[in-house]
């Protein structure tokens, strides 16, 4: 009987628990939640910067100068000290031609202005006197006169019969024999540039916004001999119109040839650089992000824009259109603006209207 009463008694206390318990946790909870702090999140400004291109394109090298040297005197080739392979310097000699004759030439000619001279000079004195006609005196100026061209065109002749480096470089190509019996502007070698060079690429339209006002940034290339190589490469020019036939542009840097790398006209590699179209109003910049704000829902992509000012934030979803591109910056064509603050870090934690607070403040 005692028993009895006791589990009853029990089985009441239990029952009154029960319906009691429900309606206290729920007033726990709210309470919490109105002294939970808000959350610490990394707030990043959106930012912009101009719309670029990055262009990857195999080059073609060329020599930055390439010259036919030619004789402008003809003759029978008395020197010939180059050959193909050679590096020379400015001024060093290519070839020369037999100068005996040019050489007696400019003997005859000196002396027939020195015979010239003579009678200038006594002419000058007769005419003082008046002992000779002003038409004489005019006739010895005149003789005088040619004498002296002679004299100038004979050293030129005799100048012209020898060939000498314009600029320093490497004898690409010989085209005469010594002894060889050679005509006025007859080629005789082809000079090259030994450090300088031209990486030639064609950019297709595409990638070219406005070909006739862009920047390139960035740039190097890396030759197929000596693909762990980036040599640095300076934009040089660019064509004005596209190739009719491919619709691409011409494109040129130049560069350096690096220290104990062989670089020879006619290798191919790989030219990397950015080209950026000059702002204009048809360029406008693009929308970048760090690539941690990013969200995904399983069909659209999304940032937590952050709201409010001072210590009141809270954040909301943003649906965002991104471009494709791989690196720590994502470009967004859609959904933000330049200015706009999102949660750069932690975002994955948050949800919809959550108070939040700048990290570090």
């Amino acid at each position: 009987m005692m028993r009895n009463c006791l589990m009853k008694l029990l089985s009441g206390l239990f029952f009154l628990g029960v319906l009691t318990l429900p309606p206290t946790l729920p007033a726990l909870a709210e309470d919490e939640a109105a002294v939970r702090p808000p959350r610490p999140a990394k707030i990043v400004t959106v930012l912009t910067r101009p719309r670029e291109n990055k262009i990857s394109q195999p080059i073609v090298v060329e020599p930055l100068q390439s010259a036919v040297l030619t004789m402008l005197e003809g003759g029978v080739i008395e020197e010939l000290p180059v050959r193909e392979g050679d590096i020379v310097k400015r001024g060093d000699l290519i070839a020369r031609v037999d100068t005996r004759i040019l050489e007696n030439n400019l003997n005859q000619a000196r002396s027939q202005l020195a015979q010239a001279k003579v009678e200038f000079d006594r002419a000058k004195i007769l005419l003082q006197q008046d002992n000779i006609s002003k038409s004489v005196y005019d006739q010895r100026a005149t003789e005088y006169e040619l004498a002296e061209l002679n004299v100038e065109a004979s050293e030129k002749r005799l100048g012209d019969a020898t060939l000498l480096a314009p600029f320093d470089g490497v004898v690409a190509l010989v085209n005469v024999d010594q002894f060889q019996t050679v005509d006025p502007r007859q080629d005789i070698i082809t000079l090259q540039s030994e450090t300088l060079f031209v990486a030639v690429m064609h950019v297709p339209a595409s990638q070219i916004v406005d070909a006739t006002d862009v920047e390139v940034r960035d740039s190097y290339l890396n030759l197929d001999v000596a693909p762990l190589v980036n040599i640095p490469a300076n934009f040089r020019s660019l064509a004005q119109q596209a190739d009719p036939a491919s619709q691409t542009y011409q494109a040129e840097l130049s560069f350096t040839r690096p220290e104990g790398l062989v670089v020879l006209p006619g290798m191919t590699g790989q030219v990397y650089a950015t080209v950026i179209p000059n702002v204009s109003a048809e360029h406008v910049p693009v929308v970048e992000v760090p690539m941690s704000a990013i969200q995904y829902d399983g069909e659209f992509s999304y940032v937590w824009l952050v709201q409010g000012s001072g210590d009141a934030l809270t954040v909301t979803r943003r649906d965002v259109v991104i471009d494709q591109d791989i690196g720590e910056l994502l470009l967004v064509k859609e959904g933000l603006q330049k200015g706009d603050e999102i949660v750069g870090a932690g975002a994955s934690y948050l949800f919809e209207g959550m108070q939040i607070r700048r990290f570090g403040g």
